[in-house]
């Protein structure tokens, strides 16, 4: 699930933790401590602009970059994941999960997967797995670990968190029931926690690019959090993570975590997310959502999503993302995404003097007062939002006092064929059509030198093109589609 890592493992699965010399570890110690000063000091009044995030982005990676250097003889075992499947589906059978009609396989830059080794009928049934066969929140409350997420505020409201520990904690135990699943699964993903400031830089313009700083940052801090914790915590000396706990291995917890998690509706429970053995080897296409839980059995169920033949690869639809999620916390696109958008980040300001009566017709609307809106894909690229948003952004008093006291007449705001006016109609184009003209210009390469460059890009340059390529085709439909209205 997800975009696999096709680097293969060298086995070194009978090597032990590295002890690190006391002066060592204090040298590391020291700067986990400024990383994690770094990354919870309280933020000022005035949010920073872009050029100051980015430069504390840079500190906090040299800061990271010190640390991995510190420990990088401490790894994780590693095996050779095409010499991981036969003892899985061993493990797959002992644990009762259903897998009929497909096998895994390798798709090239897809990496690992599932192909349909027999015809498969929409709706068939295809993989099963019961819910003491997952990795949850539940079972990371069960485990060594449970006594540290009761009482710790982060893992008692982050579910992924303790998930991404409880992962982690189970690979490098032995005794792990867990062990032939967590030996298959990837060494490394195409997320942005492996992105270099250079790789990143390629993302200027893109909305992406401030989210993956604050990933990266949000990643450091718990990081460094959970490090003062093992090496801190009396009960924590026997813990197998705490010799593993590196900031690598965080990361790949974090990302195995991150592409593979799902929620489900375990008994005695409202919700929680899990790891789905078997489910999660599947890779993403377009369709219909075909995913369910049955909760009489107890167990996630996993239907065709439509006809496949012998020797297709099995897909499954993970649900309607736009690209900017699937690139962050899946570590690949889908060019042909219908449920793609692009956002624009607008808001009103405190200094307008309507602002008042702005954000009250916003807020009868369910729209927020600053916040994201979309472009979409399609001939009608201006979201329902985005163009109610402008719309009253751009109103006057009279114009606002029109509307302000109706507000099933006011929904027609969400509507294109509104009549708002020609006043407030011609300032709303000539808005969206500027704005989508500078965020086009904001990025430092062009759609075509991007459409260009991809054939003979790879890796991670491929992935970040990919996603430029998806928002400057919105950019520039969304500019075409203005411009008729401007030039009117």
């Amino acid at each position: 699930m997800g975009k696999k890592s096709n680097a293969k493992k060298t086995a070194n699965r009978n090597v032990g933790p590295v002890k690190l010399l006391p002066q060592t570890r204090g040298e590391l110690t020291a700067v986990v401590d400024e990383v994690f000063k770094r990354c919870t000091k309280v933020p000022p009044a005035v949010a920073p602009g872009a050029a100051q995030e980015w430069a504390e982005y840079l500190e906090i990676y040299a800061l990271i970059e010190k640390i991995r250097n510190i420990e990088k003889d401490i790894q994780l075992p590693s095996f050779p994941r095409k010499e991981q499947v036969a003892p899985f589906m061993s493990w797959l059978e002992e644990k009762k999960i259903m897998v009929k009609g497909v096998e895994i396989a390798e798709f090239e830059e897809q990496g690992f997967g599932l192909q349909a080794t027999e015809d498969l009928e929409q709706g068939q049934v295809v993989i099963s797995v019961p819910c003491e066969a997952m990795l949850t929140e539940e079972t990371a409350r069960k485990s060594y670990l449970g006594s540290l997420i009761e009482r710790d505020p982060i893992l008692q409201h982050m579910g992924n968190v303790s998930l991404a520990l409880h992962t982690l904690g189970e690979f490098v135990n032995p005794q792990s029931p867990w062990q032939p699943y967590l030996r298959i699964l990837p060494s490394s993903y195409s997320t942005t926690l492996y992105f270099t400031p250079q790789q990143l830089q390629m993302l200027k313009g893109s909305p992406i690019l401030e989210e993956a700083v604050k990933q990266f940052r949000n990643i450091a801090r718990q990081y460094s959090y959970f490090y003062r914790i093992l090496h801190s915590l009396p009960e924590a000396k026997s813990w197998p993570i705490k010799d593993y706990f590196t900031y690598n291995a965080y990361r790949w917890a974090v990302s195995t975590v991150m592409t593979r998690q799902n929620r489900i509706p375990c008994k005695g429970s409202s919700g929680q997310l899990a790891l789905i053995p078997a489910w999660d080897m599947a890779n993403h296409q377009q369709g219909i959502y075909s995913t369910d839980y049955d909760d009489e059995k107890n167990c996630s169920v996993c239907l065709a999503q439509r006809d496949f033949k012998a020797g297709d690869q099995f897909t499954i639809y993970y649900s309607q993302r736009p690209n900017t999620e699937l690139f962050l916390h899946n570590g690949f696109v889908y060019r042909d995404n219908k449920n793609d958008s692009l956002a624009i980040k607008l808001g009103v300001s405190k200094g307008d003097q309507l602002h008042d009566e702005k954000v009250a017709l916003l807020s009868s609307l369910g729209l927020p007062s600053a916040g994201s809106f979309m472009l979409i894909p399609g001939s009608h690229p201006i979201s329902p939002g985005l163009l109610a948003f402008t719309r009253i952004f751009c109103m006057d008093k009279a114009s606002l006092d029109k509307w302000k006291d109706d507000g099933e007449k006011a929904k027609g705001l969400l509507h294109e064929d509104c009549d708002v006016g020609t006043t407030v109609q011609d300032k709303t184009w000539s808005f969206l059509h500027t704005r989508v003209t500078l965020l086009a210009r904001a990025y430092p390469t062009t759609l075509e030198d991007d459409e260009t460059a991809l054939p003979t890009s790879s890796g991670l340059e491929a992935l970040i093109r990919s996603q430029l390529i998806c928002e400057k085709i919105i950019l520039r439909d969304s500019a075409s589609y203005l411009s008729t209205y401007v030039a009117k």
